[in-house]
């Protein structure tokens, strides 16, 4: 302050000066304003610096006693180099998402090149009108029989398809050549789709007929039950039946039309089944592996149905999940895989797929424009070994050397196959699709599965059962929200029965059976009964067990007041049964 007063002193006389030596020649009025007009502003300049440093030096001091510290006071070439630092971090985050788009817009114009170059050759399509669209020959009568009935549902649009992009990969005939017998060998039996372009995610389900459980929907019901509103819009899962019989696959794209009708309408679920005539003779495999060829033709199969599903989601998305048909997720998952592709990204930006479940092929994630070089791999060795084999072969091949089992070629392939922390997916599937097999693979990394689920019931005065119970698995246990109840082969004529000490206003009950590690243990041709309050002694029937082992529904008012609440089987069961939810939800409570 002693200094600009000093220099303040210095100016004013200067100023002065010039200013005495001007107005000798000129009128003394005009002199003295302009020198008021100078010392204002000058005086001005001073006390806003004055405030400046007092306000700054206050701020400092106030901080301090606060226990709050400032910025790093960096000197002019330190703020330039931060500065930088940010901008550079910054540009590489947004060059790594330029270079991921231009390179997805890439994969997308090729897409688009084939279909020109198809349209350009003229090759023969199976593209008639709608309304006179023949069905191909060959269909057995159930089957004629089963699309009369299906007739005007969206689920028989699946055997017209107007149009899919062709799968015809380069090198695809000269390596399957039985695929030159047909004309329609890559053409789909059944394509039942939403019409959904480009999406950020291609979840890809193979599905076969199973000797006795079939897990699909338990699936199905984990993933679309993990997806948000705004997942499920960047989302598209498909589902490719291996089978041949179109019965069965009109059957099954009915039931999950009937269980997901919003998520067909909306095409977040597609299902596609290869023609019969993709497939080679598997009976002429030559065995590899000391594998029976029983198990040869069913890992063939099993490769060729992965094949044709990668190869149509080519050009379909960003990426590609590879998933099967009996497994569970956790909630949320696709935030979770968005945000470590994005990460792993910037830091590995040549990966070749993600793990995000180490069991198998489930939970790896590709690149779709990174698809065709493993596809046509793939169809290489499709009959040498398994799906999760030729996953490992092929990252070998990519990074390694001639000695496949060094230590160099396990830390290769770590860099270009990253592995997220946790696992997001388990297997629960108990009988494989190869007939007899019986496989319990899970992944320990994976969080335990909810075996029940616990709920706040009504105060009940009594619990009765003619089911016994295993261990101490008891209904009691399983009404207060404590473990689930789980009982011995129920017969025809068992109950279970729910007691209440005065008249009980209910609105809606819920009682589900089987877990995901029980699947069958479920309660099969059982009703839901209650015993009104008023009236005669009588049981009333207000719901039924559905093939999924769930009876969940509102009750009508005159039924809603109740003295007790039933489950009467109705059949001999050949299997235990778990009941793993109970609520009874009364008017005065929202559902929890």
């Amino acid at each position: 302050m002693i200094d600009i007063r000093r220099r303040l002193k210095y100016l004013v006389c200067a100023v002065v000066r010039i200013c005495g030596g001007w107005c000798l020649n000129q009128r003394i009025r005009l002199c003295v304003f302009v020198m008021a007009l100078m010392c204002a502003f000058f005086t001005i300049l001073v006390l806003a610096s004055a405030s400046y440093y007092v306000c700054k030096r206050s701020l400092r001091e106030c901080a301090a006693t606060l226990g709050v510290h400032s910025p790093p006071d960096y000197s002019p070439s330190q703020r330039i180099v931060h500065a930088h630092s940010a901008q550079n971090e910054s540009m590489a985050k947004k060059i790594t998402s330029l270079e991921e788009k231009l390179n997805n817009f890439e994969v997308r114009y090729r897409v688009r090149h084939r279909e020109v170059v198809s349209l350009l050759v003229k090759p023969v399509t199976y593209n008639f009108p709608k309304e006179t669209a023949p069905y191909p020959p060959g269909y057995s009568e159930e089957a004629m029989n089963m699309i009369h009935n299906l007739t005007g549902t969206r689920v028989l649009n699946g055997l017209q398809p107007r149009y899919i992009h062709r799968m015809q990969l380069p090198f695809l005939v000269q390596i399957l050549t039985h695929l030159l017998n047909d004309p329609f060998s890559l053409w789909p039996l059944y394509h039942l789709s939403g019409a959904r372009h480009y999406m950020d995610f291609v979840i890809g389900i193979p599905t076969v007929k199973r000797d006795k459980q079939t897990y699909l929907f338990t699936t199905l019901t984990y993933l679309i039950k993990a997806l948000s509103a705004e997942d499920k819009r960047s989302v598209v899962i498909v589902i490719l039946v291996g089978e041949p019989d179109v019965t069965y696959i009109l059957k099954l794209a009915r039931q999950i039309e009937i269980m997901f009708p919003r998520e067909i309408s909306d095409g977040v679920i597609e299902i596609l089944a290869p023609s019969p005539a993709y497939y080679p003779e598997l009976e002429d495999l030559c065995p590899t592996l000391g594998d029976s060829p029983k198990r040869a033709m069913w890992r063939t199969k099993q490769n060729l149905d992965n094949i044709y599903l990668m190869a149509y989601a080519i050009g379909k998305g960003v990426y590609y999940l590879m998933l099967e048909d009996d497994v569970t997720t956790k909630k949320d998952f696709l935030p979770e895989m968005k945000g470590y592709i994005e990460t792993t990204t910037e830091k590995t930006p040549h990966w070749i797929f993600i793990e995000f479940c180490q069991v198998g092929a489930i939970g790896k994630v590709f690149r779709t424009r990174d698809l065709l070089p493993f596809v046509t791999y793939s169809q290489i060795f499709y009959s040498n070994m398994p799906i999760d084999w030729l996953l490992e072969s092929y990252l070998a091949d990519r990074v390694c050397s001639i000695d496949k089992k060094s230590k160099s070629c396990a830390e290769s392939k770590l860099r270009v196959r990253p592995r997220y922390k946790v696992s997001l997916f388990q297997h629960i599937g108990v009988y494989s699709s190869l007939q007899g097999k019986i496989q319990k693979v899970q992944d320990p990394q994976f969080g335990k599965v909810q075996s029940y689920f616990p709920h706040q019931n009504p105060p009940v005065q009594k619990i009765t059962t003619t089911i016994e119970d295993y261990y101490q698995h008891s209904i009691q246990n399983a009404y207060e929200g404590i473990d689930f109840f789980w009982g011995k082969k129920p017969k025809k004529g068992d109950t279970l029965e729910f007691w209440y000490g005065r008249p009980l206003q209910i609105k809606r009950v819920t009682f589900r059976s089987g877990n995901a590690e029980h699947i069958t243990d479920q309660f099969y041709n059982t009703v839901v009964e209650v015993l009104p309050a008023f009236g005669d002694n009588n049981f009333t029937t207000i719901l039924h067990f559905d093939e999924f082992g769930l009876a969940d529904g509102d009750v009508e008012e005159e039924f809603s007041l109740v003295k007790a609440i039933r489950l009467r089987v109705n059949a001999d069961s050949k299997y235990w049964v778990i009941l793993s939810e109970i609520y009874i939800q009364t008017p005065d409570e929202k559902k929890t």
